[in-house]
């Protein structure tokens, strides 16, 4: 596995680089941090040439650098660098959660670094009929954590994923593969010692992401005629678990604002970190026929 970085005018973003084959890149949810989807690259290594980036916020700065609030036109223009440096031609790109609003942001202003992009369940309130009651409770998780509150933050924030009082009708639902097959008798995979190292490493960037990324990000507006210009070259994609949370929702309202379908993969929210085993297999097949359509083409 390659380790490397690439260094922009005020920020260094971090990544790692691994396997052959169609370039693809990885842009994680949260605060950022790849580690988190280490063992999802791996799976995908054996068929492509996997970049697994991190966001500024999780990617180690030059001294002096001072990181205040963060915005997802900044994110996707240094994954735009980040295609630019490792890659001679546009990559797959498969964004997560608050990765999945950069995806988005890099396919409607810099679709030359985008082959497709698969996008899952980016956290779009905005498009939503409770939008503004949304902003409004999470602008008091960010007062709560501004305060150094961070555990009544964490509590609400979690309260909020899994709003029942949102429902909002989903359009039409696919699925690649049979892997639902015998799926509800299967259960999340135990973390790995490093993964639950990463993951108390990870506590440290949260009032980061809560400070300067929570707001932002949910509270993004995408451009509808832009990426409806590219939507024959975007999937959004849900987690089978994850059907009546909120990410969940704002998804299938994007999929009905441009009129495309979702694309159920394993597990929910989490389900890349989860279940990278199944999430894998089932990523594989849905890109197997990105690749397969592309060159039809």
């Amino acid at each position: 596995m390659q380790q490397g970085t690439v260094d922009f005018d005020s920020t260094t973003v971090e990544y790692t680089r691994r396997g052959e084959g169609p370039p693809l890149l990885l842009v994680p949810g949260g605060s950022g941090h790849g580690g988190v989807l280490e063992r999802l690259a791996a799976r995908l290594a054996a068929h492509y040439d996997v970049a697994v980036m991190n966001s500024c916020v999780a990617s180690r700065q030059r001294p002096g650098t001072a990181l205040g609030d963060q915005h997802p036109k900044a994110h996707a223009e240094d994954a735009a660098g980040v295609v630019d440096a490792l890659f001679d031609e546009a990559p797959i790109v498969v964004g997560f959660s608050s990765g999945a609003v950069t995806a988005l942001e890099l396919l409607a202003h810099h679709p030359e670094r985008v082959r497709r992009a698969v996008v899952h369940e980016p956290p779009l309130v905005h498009l939503l009929p409770e939008a503004a009651r949304l902003r409004t409770e999470i602008a008091s998780v960010r007062k709560s954590a501004r305060a150094g509150d961070f555990a009544a933050a964490g509590a609400a924030m979690a309260a909020l994923m899994v709003d029942t009082d949102i429902r909002f009708e989903a359009p039409a639902l696919r699925r690649f593969g049979s892997w639902l097959d015998g799926y509800a008798e299967t259960a999340p995979e135990p973390p790995t010692p490093e993964l639950l190292e990463l993951f108390g490493r990870l506590g440290d960037l949260q009032p980061l992401f809560l400070e300067h990324m929570l707001v932002q990000f949910t509270g993004y507006e995408p451009d509808l005629p832009a990426l409806a210009a590219q939507s024959d070259r975007l999937v959004l994609a849900v987690g089978v678990d994850s059907r009546g949370d909120l990410p969940f929702q704002t998804t299938a309202a994007l999929a009905s604002r441009l009129g495309l379908p979702l694309t159920e993969l394993p597990g929910g929210h989490l389900g890349p970190v989860e279940r990278p085993t199944q999430f894998g297999s089932a990523l594989q097949t849905l890109l197997n026929a990105i690749t397969n359509h592309v060159r039809s083409q």
